[in-house]
């Protein structure tokens, strides 16, 4: 069985049947702005996992563009939602941040 296809397996039988799920930011990637995450409590970790564009693209205002910087960083918590797609496939999209808490220096 292909590697990829059987540890997607393995996660999906870990994961609650809920499509929300909570976990801990690992990696990220600011120019891609893509994050991994690794799920609680199982400890697994996602593929680079999409994040809402609300939070970090350039907004128009009356005063010019705003342009917010990405705001992940490794150790946050974040609310993740799983987003099912065609022929069985899916991505992990983050929603946004749970906790700042305390942030690791890269």
């Amino acid at each position: 069985m292909n590697p990829v296809v059987q540890n997607k397996r393995l996660i999906e039988g870990m994961l609650p049947a809920s499509s929300f799920s909570f976990g801990r930011i690992v990696s990220v990637d600011t120019e891609e702005r893509l994050v991994k995450v690794e799920f609680e409590p199982w400890g697994s970790e996602s593929g680079w996992c999409r994040c809402l564009k609300d939070t970090f693209y350039p907004i128009e205002t009356e005063y010019g563009i705003y342009e917010p910087k990405f705001p992940y960083k490794p150790d946050q918590e974040v609310l993740l939602a799983y987003v099912q797609g065609a022929n069985e496939s899916g991505q992990y999209v983050v929603l946004g941040l749970l906790d700042q808490g305390e942030v690791s220096e890269q």
